[in-house]
């Protein structure tokens, strides 16, 4: 049986760097709405889902690695053995080549008391949210066609978690998988997240970064987690993260 070793934490923020836009359902067909909202809660807050960052980090480390399906078809990989398969599991309908997915991100939501005092203007409008209008090209006519969109502004914070999962067939990989992962959180700040990510909205950073740790002991004694460390951005040493990951993991 693969047997349960610990989870690693990391906790952070989510600065926009940029307009983020990432789209929400538009709810009602008035002329003069809307033509593309961004998703929120039912209390009307900008939130950003985890499922659209693990996807986004999937997606490009799929690309950055040349695989057959980001190539082709569009697919995620299902091939069962490579480091994008260990981390964010393996989409393929033979049992053979199916693996758990060891990474789970929480949805991330945002920093209201930060956002109150960076724009209270528009919370005095009683919106948490900015207007941008571009222009689609009709490349026939070369006609252009306005279309507005919702972008939460640039300077946003949103508070995130992601936790990855680590077991007994993970010791001789645990320092692959980490620096896969932290591969794939510094290609999202290069790239963008969310939609019109190539026409200026989606630029991101991880900010104020924590990592911690819990094992089996932790799970049968008081609960806490083992700080491990501590960064303001993603520019540090990955191997510093990882030997002190081993050294309170596996002895």
């Amino acid at each position: 049986m693969n047997q349960f070793l610990g989870k690693l934490f990391l906790n952070g923020k989510i600065e926009t760097q940029t307009g983020l836009h990432i789209g929400g359902s538009r709810e009602t067909g008035e002329i003069g709405g809307m033509d593309d909202p961004v998703i929120k809660t039912a209390d009307g807050i900008p939130y950003i889902p985890g499922s659209s960052l693990k996807g986004k980090m999937r997606c490009t480390l799929e690309r950055a690695e040349g695989k057959e399906g980001a190539r082709n078809s569009g697919e995620p990989c299902g091939c069962g053995q490579c480091l994008v398969c260990l981390l964010f599991g393996s989409h393929s309908s033979d049992d053979e080549k199916k693996t758990l997915s060891r990474l789970s991100v929480r949805d991330a939501w945002l920093d209201i008391d930060d956002f109150k005092e960076k724009f209270p203007d528009l919370i005095e409008e009683k919106t948490f949210t900015e207007e941008k209008t571009e222009n689609i090209i009709d490349r026939i006519s070369g006609a252009a066609k306005p279309r507005t969109i919702e972008r939460v502004p640039a300077g946003s914070l949103f508070g995130f978690e992601m936790v990855l999962n680590f077991f007994e067939d993970d010791r001789d990989q645990i320092d692959q998988l980490i620096r896969f992962f932290m591969r794939g959180l510094r290609m999202v700040e290069d790239e963008y997240l969310g939609g019109s990510g190539t026409r200026g909205s989606g630029k991101v950073a991880f900010r104020n970064l924590t990592f911690s740790l819990k094992r089996k002991l932790e799970y049968v004694g008081n609960n806490s987690r083992l700080p491990l460390l501590t960064k303001e951005n993603t520019t540090f040493d990955v191997d510093e993260l990882i030997q002190v990951l081993m050294s309170q993991l596996v002895g």
